[in-house]
């Protein structure tokens, strides 16, 4: 097909001319969005600033508001069969949004350089959401320069179509293009207009643009030397602030080297902050620092929990488990997610916006659903807006969709601080019945203080507690006498304290006083790998803790700026030190990622320049 002449520097999209970043997140469909349809006639904001419509009407994220396919598009993209359930047929694929396979990553980081390395079967995704969406071009009222396209004589058409398609590809690569780039889609355009109908030439020259690697991945022709481009750098902040490409006021500071010192950075970064696109994107990389978007995944048994939630503890059928159990999971699953989101946003958009009410607010949102969960203690907020959040869940083999409401809330101080003790953070450290202390304490050391622990030796899972009821002592006794061996005991005298600093919370967050009968001891001492030692009595006091640890602080910003820079720098990065230092006295969160965006790091990979100094 004439579009693999385009697209075959895909297939190979790390080596010498990719610079430290990798795959930009959220290029799909942002690319689709934004630069296929995103073209729309400048409005005028609020604030008097002239701008493009990002969206068309028809371009939301709901496929069922986007047109009809095309002819041309079953030509090109031949429909996707719809798998069968069990019971009923699911229904066809929607036309937006096109589900790809999940990014490798590096240490739980999407968008990071050592972490890219793409399959066949995601190139070969790529290519089949090129071919599916390229078509729609010609349906966007955006995207030619000419008006009645289809009405037009030939020659006409075809100098509209390479128009039309050239600021595409500008708006795609999010830069202008070079003369061989120039070259190269002119005479892929040619060979497409020359083989067939100037629909088909238009839509295959598309999708070839939408396969490009620049359109994927930060690349650069220029040495690994060289300070990146003021259109590199648009590209940098915009994917670290918004998951998203450049809107109309970033490409115009490139454009006019704006971005070419750190006033001219930071006073883009805070305007992007105030901008709504920067609330889902921060939210992002908080559930990639705690691992909280897996939380749907999460299985606790009924027979531990049912009757939490007003079911009996046996079935009266086979078929009874398949039908409420799932019925009361799904949302609560969905709405641990929802709360982990609307906590981040809150407390950074809307709160203290400071590290420390990150780690140790106590309000927050719940659900119906995970009312049980919290409690009797949590108590609603009078006057506070509730969000309501579409779900989609699954039951006896077939798929439901339905509305979940969520409400402010604040928990007891005693039992909720921060985001390590919300139920999606306990509930990924647990186990279907029993609390896992380890994997809670791993978290801890691993994602808060940036400390490595290896492998696990040989025949560890074998040693855990078994899972069950059945016990006849608590949980800290079962996994201290499982990890008491000397060949365990090395790891584990640092990973078994701050997984028992939460051993008030059962397998799915919900507070407990007692254990099996006994009353909880969460206490302990946990010696970080600088020699900082934190001595506490629960889990509470824990979190208070850590929130001005300043290894723990030092942690998190290492974890922003390898996101912010797309690559896993070390901990002693030249440049580094000077962002912790800053966090370490003020600890705004806003204010850290301003700092990341207008330092020499961030902006030319060095460690210092004039004028840089915090």
């Amino acid at each position: 097909m004439p579009a693999d002449a385009w697209t075959l520097g895909v297939r190979t999209p790390r080596g010498a001319g990719v610079r430290g970043g990798g795959s930009e997140r959220g290029v799909w469909p942002d690319a689709l969005r934004h630069a296929t349809l995103g073209l729309g006639p400048p409005r005028t904001d609020p604030s008097g600033v002239q701008q493009h419509h990002r969206r068309p009407a028809w371009t939301a994220e709901d496929g069922a508001r986007w047109p009809a396919r095309s002819a041309l598009a079953d030509a090109l993209s031949p429909r996707r069969a719809a798998s069968k359930g069990v019971f009923l047929p699911p229904p066809p694929p929607p036309v937006w949004p096109w589900r790809f396979p999940a990014e490798p990553g590096s240490e739980g980081f999407e968008g990071i350089t050592q972490g890219q390395s793409p399959s066949s079967y995601q190139v070969e995704e790529l290519h089949l959401a090129a071919m599916h969406f390229a078509s729609f071009v010609l349906e966007s009222p955006t995207f030619f320069i000419c008006s009645d396209w289809a009405t037009l004589p030939a020659t006409q058409q075809a100098a509209c179509g390479w128009t039309s398609l050239e600021r595409f590809a500008q708006r795609a690569y999010r830069r202008p293009l070079r003369p061989d780039e120039q070259e190269r889609l002119a005479a892929f355009w040619e060979t497409n207009i020359t083989a067939g109908p100037r629909d088909m030439a238009v839509a295959l020259t598309a999708a070839g643009i939408l396969q490009a690697p620049p359109v994927h991945f930060r690349v650069s022709s220029d040495a690994n030397t060289s300070a990146p481009s003021q259109w590199e750098l648009a590209t940098r902040l915009s994917y670290f602030l918004w998951d998203s490409m450049p809107d109309e006021a970033l490409f115009k500071a490139a454009e006019t080297g704006q971005l070419a010192d750190r006033a001219g950075m930071e006073r883009q970064a805070r305007r992007m902050l105030d901008d709504p696109k920067a609330r889902p994107a921060i939210v992002h990389f908080h559930h990639q620092w705690l691992g909280t978007d897996q939380v749907t995944l999460v299985a606790p048994a009924r027979r531990a929990f049912g009757p939490r939630f007003g079911l009996s503890l046996r079935l009266k059928d086979a078929s009874n488990d398949d039908l409420k159990w799932p019925a009361i999971m799904g949302p609560v699953r969905y709405s641990m997610k929802y709360e982990t989101e609307l906590f981040v946003e809150q407390t950074i958009f809307d709160g203290a916006g400071t590290f420390q009410a990150l780690m140790t607010d106590n309000r927050g949102y719940m659900s119906d659903a995970t009312a049980p969960i919290y409690g009797a203690n949590a108590r609603r907020i009078p006057g506070g807006i509730a969000v309501t959040r579409p779900i989609e869940l699954v039951v006896a083999s077939v798929g439901r969709q339905q509305e979940l409401t969520l409400y402010p809330a604040e928990f007891p101080r005693s039992e909720r601080a921060g985001v390590l003790t919300l139920p999606s953070v306990l509930a990924l450290g647990a186990y279907a019945v029993q609390p896992g202390p380890i994997l809670r304490g791993k978290r801890v050391l691993e994602r808060l203080a940036c400390m490595h622990l290896g492998t696990p030796i040989q025949g560890a899972e074998a040693a855990l507690p078994p899972d069950t009821l059945t016990v006849t002592s608590t949980n800290r006794e079962r996994t201290a006498a499982a990890t008491r061996p000397a060949t365990c005991n090395t790891c584990h005298r640092q990973i078994n304290p701050p997984g028992f600093a939460f051993e008030h919370y059962d397998a799915i967050g919900a507070w407990r006083a007692q254990d099996n009968g006994q009353p909880v001891d969460a206490s302990g001492t946990l010696v970080l790998g600088d020699g900082e030692e934190i001595t506490f009595t629960d889990g509470i006091d824990f979190v208070h803790q850590l929130a001005t640890s300043e290894r723990v602080r030092n942690c998190y910003v290492l974890h922003w700026t390898r996101y912010a820079l797309g690559d896993r720098l070390a901990a002693a990065t030249p440049g580094l030190e000077a962002l912790q230092a800053g966090f370490r006295n003020d600890d705004s969160i806003k204010t850290l990622l301003v700092s990341i965006a207008g330092s020499a790091l961030f902006r030319t990979g060095a460690s210092g320049a004039p004028g840089d100094t915090p």
